[in-house]
């Protein structure tokens, strides 16, 4: 897996990092990318669909589905999202996302916080 933002290592490599913290940082990416910001790849841009998320809510199946169909249209076949939960946060605006993936079948956790979104 190729380390995201991309970074050059001392040999002039392209760094490598573990598949969760690849797939992590491209949700990362995602949840700050409008959906309007690349027309030919709508898919990768979640922002606004991060941005509806309730605070009341702690399941979001939309976004487990429009992250797997991410994933598809990437070509990541061996990856997919079980869960994302927003879990009650105690900080008023605070937005966190715990998301669960399954690599290779077994489970593996993380979260993502949205930044600021990347325009168009």
């Amino acid at each position: 897996m190729l380390s995201l933002p991309l970074r050059i290592t001392p040999e002039g490599q392209l760094e490598r990092t573990d598949p969760v913290t690849s797939l992590l940082g491209m949700v990362q990416a995602m949840a700050a990318t409008s959906r309007q910001a690349w027309p030919h790849a709508p898919w990768f841009g979640l922002q606004e669909l991060f941005a509806e998320a309730s605070a009341e809510v702690q399941d979001h199946p939309r976004i487990v589905t429009a992250l797997n169909a991410a994933f598809a249209g990437l070509g990541i076949d061996w990856a997919r999202v079980s869960s994302v939960r927003r879990p009650h946060s105690r900080v008023p605006g605070e937005r966190n996302f715990d998301i669960t993936l399954l690599i290779d079948g077994k489970p593996a956790y993380g979260k993502v916080t949205p930044s600021s979104p990347v325009a168009g």
